[in-house]
């Protein structure tokens, strides 16, 4: 904006007696009249040097009427041209000085209202002018597809050039601003008055609307597809329109941006959804979402950022939810990829869609974990492969899933789903998964990895239905860790049987604390026999376990022959115990009895042989066979009276297995009858004792297949007790209700059916436990 020069000034047009004021400056004349001169718009624009303006007051009137009229009349026209000239193309010099035009200004707008408003009517009829002509050099150049950069850059200059014409207007009519204008009601500030004429005369003009829309929106689809456009450019319009009214920015700008955006968005994601996977097209709906918020910030306005990035998420997200999930998630999830899970996590999160994604987790973790149940020829591995599988799902939850809770409920969920999807055969794999866990020959993990390995499954325990199962297989094994002293850890033992007391309740654990215990007496007794007299009579170091019936696992008897010695010290044993517990009877089981043997080899020197019973009686056999001689398989079974598939078990571990104490003949890995069994004379180990009866620790399919009969045997016996229980105590019972209450307490044992519950009820009326009431079919009552 020019400055207003502080000389005197002459005008071209009288004015009313003002009478020049006389200043004194550096010691000069201040009334001498210094040489005229007219500023122009480019000579205001040109004066760098700030002076003081001093204005007086006016002297008063002494012009007649029609001379101040007069005067009025060529204010108005000098200023008049003084606007024209300002926005002529290009600028022409005013009629007067900045300083005289203001001063001009002021004059005519103390002439009263209606100059002021012939004033500002003249000045809007300018800039409308002005604006028309802005609108027509607009209108002359043509918007070139892919070269909308050209009449941005005019509609820049010429947008900033009207702003520019307007600032130096509004300076000469300031006193009509603040004065006049600001009196009036109605009536707009000059400045707003030259934004509100740009605004309906260029901006909101159909073709330049369409042309600066259709431009802007364009520069912004080449920067999305990669080419180099002018921020710069961009910007500048924005701020522009912005500051031109919130109206025009919305409808010529924002609302076209918006819906060309959701489109363009749309076409991608059905575009990239096609051609890439769901990875890749993940990383592609990120990097859209960084730089469309970038672009946000520093080009379009951060207002706008939330509005673009919704409608992203809405046309590359929302839509493609089901199809991003069902794609490539089982993939996800099974080659654990992290990255790509948190990214479908969050982006699913900011969409509403969390509850589709954890669907889908869900339906993948039953069919990955039916997958391993159900998986035969890996049975041994269940268990391991479930707690590996386990772990893997929850960290996904917890570093991609952001520790979501409902994530961890579905693992749970799915758990409970499969491990049932195979009825009992989990519940034994976890008891011998332990088995193998707690005994002493495991060295892979120290005491904290041991007892985090119970924990797991134990998680898996609570699903299971075949309680039941677990048990008898959890105490078979246990039976043996006790009894051949295999067991790792008693703390750890202790600690197992602890959580499965706190998690099914004392009745769960009693009879295997009582196998503890009985372990704990037989120790005890059998120190106490090793100082009698009955004991030092034998020749054999013997050590005996004393069982309580019914709380340990049932075996076969085996009536096998015993050589002499150990027959005697039985019976010795046998004679103390009941001369110390009369009226008590015991009965041999030596299917898990265990010898010590010292045998010399012609080659291997002296050994110490760790065998079971029946591996004993059938090496000690061979003292009696002549050097080169040997025994038949018919033979060994007359004189040790082992059942025929037992025998063959242990002449096998005995003749074909890593430690062959015996030479079986004909060679090969099954032993038939017929077979020649003789002692191997060239047997060689460098270890001094040698244990060779981890036979006796391996189940058979024949013990596995009595374990599961005696459980499904006792499920009828329980579930009779719960119905009398029932019955009894409440006399007189209606169908429905007897069938609910045995389902719950029987439940947390095995799943019951309701054709077992009705089976086991006409079972107990056929032996008058119960019995129908009268005239009502559904209704039982007890039978005292």
């Amino acid at each position: 904006m020019s400055k207003l020069d502080s000389s005197p000034i002459q005008h071209t047009c009288p004015l009313p007696p003002i009478s020049p004021t006389s200043t004194k400056k550096n010691g000069e004349d201040a009334t001498s009249t210094p040489p005229r001169k007219r500023l122009g718009l480019s000579s205001g624009l040109e004066k760098t040097g700030v002076k003081k303006l001093t204005l007086k007051s006016k002297p008063k009137a002494t012009s007649t009427p029609q001379d101040a009229s007069a005067w009025t009349t060529q204010a108005i026209a000098t200023l008049s041209r003084a606007v024209r000239a300002i926005q002529s193309r290009p600028p022409q010099p005013t009629p007067e000085s900045l300083e005289a035009l203001y001063s001009l200004c002021e004059g005519a707008v103390g002439r009263g209202q209606g100059t002021g408003q012939i004033l500002h009517d003249r000045l809007r009829m300018e800039i409308e002018r002005n604006a028309l002509e802005v609108k027509r050099e607009l209108l002359k150049l043509d918007v070139v597809l892919g070269e909308e950069e050209i009449w941005l850059g005019v509609l820049e200059v010429e947008w900033k050039g009207f702003l520019e014409r307007m600032l130096l207007v509004r300076s000469i009519f300031l006193h009509l601003d603040r004065t006049f204008v600001l009196q009036s009601a109605g009536l707009l500030s000059i400045w707003d008055l030259g934004l509100d004429t740009f605004r309906h005369n260029v901006i909101e003009d159909e073709l330049v609307a369409t042309r600066m829309t259709s431009s802007l929106l364009a520069l912004v689809i080449r920067e999305r597809n990669g080419d180099l456009v002018s921020r710069p450019l961009l910007r500048s319009l924005i701020i522009q329109l912005r500051a031109l009214s919130a109206q025009p920015h919305s409808t010529l700008f924002v609302t076209p941006f918006l819906a060309g955006s959701r489109y363009y968005f749309k076409e991608e994601g059905n575009r990239l959804s096609a051609e890439l996977d769901s990875s890749s097209y993940l990383r592609r709906v990120e990097d859209r979402l960084v730089k469309e918020g970038e672009r946000c910030d520093t080009v379009l306005g951060s207002d706008l950022k939330g509005s673009i990035l919704r409608v992203v998420l809405e046309e590359m997200v929302s839509g493609h939810v089901e199809a991003i999930v069902t794609k490539d998630l089982p993939n996800m999830v099974k080659e654990l990829r992290t990255t790509d899970l948190t990214s479908l996590y969050t982006l699913l999160g900011r969409v509403g869609a969390i509850p589709t994604l954890r669907a889908a987790y869900l339906a993948h973790l039953k069919d990955a974990g039916l997958a391993i149940v159900m998986d035969k020829a890996q049975d041994d591995k269940m268990i391991e492969t479930l707690i590996s599988f386990r772990k893997s799902m929850l960290s996904l939850v917890a570093g991609s899933f952001g520790h979501d809770p409902s994530f961890t409920q579905a693992v749970s969920h799915a758990f409970e789903f499969f491990v049932n999807k195979r009825e009992n055969k989990p519940a034994e794999m976890m008891a011998k998964y332990l088995d193998a866990k707690l005994r002493s020959g495991n060295r892979s993990m120290d005491d904290a990895e041991l007892e985090e390995n119970l924990k797991q499954v134990l998680y898996l325990f609570r699903f299971t239905q075949g309680k039941d199962i677990f048990e008898a297989f959890y105490k078979r094994d246990l039976a043996k860790r006790l009894l051949l002293n295999k067991s790792a850890s008693f703390d750890a033992e202790r600690s197992m049987l602890l959580k499965l007391k706190d998690e099914c309740g004392p009745g769960f654990t009693q009879k295997l604390e009582i196998m503890f215990k009985d372990i704990e007496l037989s120790s005890d007794f059998a120190r106490v026999y090793s100082t009698s007299r009955a004991a030092s009579t034998t020749s054999l170091n013997l050590s005996v376990n004393i069982l309580s019936m019914g709380n340990w696992p049932s075996y076969s008897p085996s009536n096998v022959r015993l050589p002499g010695s150990m027959a005697l010290a039985l019976d010795k044993f046998k004679e103390f115990y009941v001369s110390k517990h009369s009226g008590r009877s015991l009965q041999w089981q030596h299917s898990l009895d265990t010898c010590a043997l010292k045998a010399q080899f012609p080659k291997g020197g002296k050994k110490e042989l760790a065998v079971s019973l029946f591996q004993a009686i059938i090496l000690l056999l061979f003292n009696d066979v002549p050097e080169g001689g040997s025994l038949s398989f018919e033979e060994i079974k007359e004189g040790t009276r082992i059942e025929d598939k037992e025998l063959a078990r242990t002449l096998q571990s005995l003749a074909c297995g890593k430690v062959r104490v015996l030479q079986k003949t004909p060679k090969g890995r099954d032993v038939n009858p017929g077979d020649q069994f003789n002692f191997n004379k060239d047997f060689k180990d460098d270890h001094i004792k040698i244990r060779i009866n981890q036979i006796q620790q391996k189940e058979t399919e024949e013990e596995n297949k009595s374990t599961t009969d005696r459980v499904f045997t006792d499920r009828a016996s329980h579930l009779q007790l719960a119905i009398v229980r029932i019955m009894k105590a409440r006399k007189t019972i209606k169908y429905s209700e007897l069938v609910m209450e045995v389902v719950s307490q029987i439940g947390t044992r095995f799943k019951v059916e309701t054709s077992e519950i009705k089976k086991n009820i006409s079972s107990l009326i056929d032996r008058d436990y119960l019995r129908r009431a009268e005239g009502q079919q559904n209704v039982f009552e007890y039978v005292a």
